[in-house]
């Protein structure tokens, strides 16, 4: 995913993944983004459709609007969801998309405070699993999967790849040929330099069709494919830890 020349940040979204906690959060805004469609398998058939309305909302202000001037509209979004949880009690779609959301505020504020965001946003995905596993193509267990290995561990945050590893392993059990759930169980892979393990993923990933229905996410993660696929064959990741990565945003903030 590319960032607009009219954000604070103008990158695309393999440099930002790799140096700020925008990036970092970037592969749960791209899996989202991109399963958000699948809303079919809701046990209230009104809620899927409520849900894409606010997520074409909140796609127009995520890829259009500048990063520093997007809480606003982001709390906005947030009151929506937590409208839209209230009205469908049974439904896990407004769960997730509530997560979505408080995600993209974690981004957009940045700092110490993100992680309290990405808390919620976890307490979020865990209901909805309770509600419906399968909700969204199983995206539950991708989001958790990539919150899990991309925040640091306790006592900074709740980040631990063995919880990382069984929800993507989970996702890749339950949806084996999907692009999303391939690319983000090979990139975890790779990330812990297993290579020769990511590359299958990785590959399968990259022969997955772009769907009609997300074919601008799916484009944008192919070409996230590209520098994975590159690292893996290569056997190496230029990818810092987030630990360090957070550090650095948090010290910068401070002498601002």
């Amino acid at each position: 995913m590319w960032i607009s020349h009219n954000s604070a940040s103008a990158f695309p979204a393999g440099a930002c993944h790799r140096n700020s906690l925008f990036g970092l959060l970037m592969g749960l805004f791209i899996c989202t983004f991109m399963l958000i469609p699948a809303l079919a398998s809701s046990a209230d058939t009104s809620a899927p459709q409520a849900v894409q309305e606010l997520h074409d909302e909140w796609a127009e202000v995520f890829y259009r609007v500048p990063t520093r001037q997007q809480p606003p509209k982001l709390e906005i979004f947030l009151a929506q969801t937590k409208t839209l949880v209230q009205r469908y009690p049974r439904a896990a779609e407004p769960l997730l998309m509530q997560a979505l959301v408080l995600c993209s505020l974690a981004a957009a504020d940045g700092g110490i405070g993100a992680l309290g965001k990405v808390r919620e946003a976890r307490e979020a995905v865990s209901k909805a699993l309770a509600l419906d596993p399968m909700a969204m193509e199983g995206s539950g267990y991708v989001i958790l999967g990539n919150l899990y290995y991309r925040l640091p561990g306790w006592p900074i945050s709740f980040g631990d790849n063995k919880l990382a590893r069984v929800n993507l392993e989970t996702a890749i059990r339950l949806f084996p040929d999907e692009l999303d759930t391939n690319y983000f169980y090979g990139d975890f892979l790779l990330e812990q330099g297993e290579f020769q393990r990511a590359l299958p993923y990785l590959e399968k990933a990259d022969r997955a069709p772009v769907r009609d229905h997300s074919r601008l996410s799916d484009l944008k993660l192919k070409e996230e494919l590209k520098q994975a696929l590159k690292d893996a064959r290569e056997q190496h990741s230029k990818r810092a830890n987030f630990f360090s990565q957070f550090l650095s945003i948090f010290q910068k903030k401070s002498r601002n």
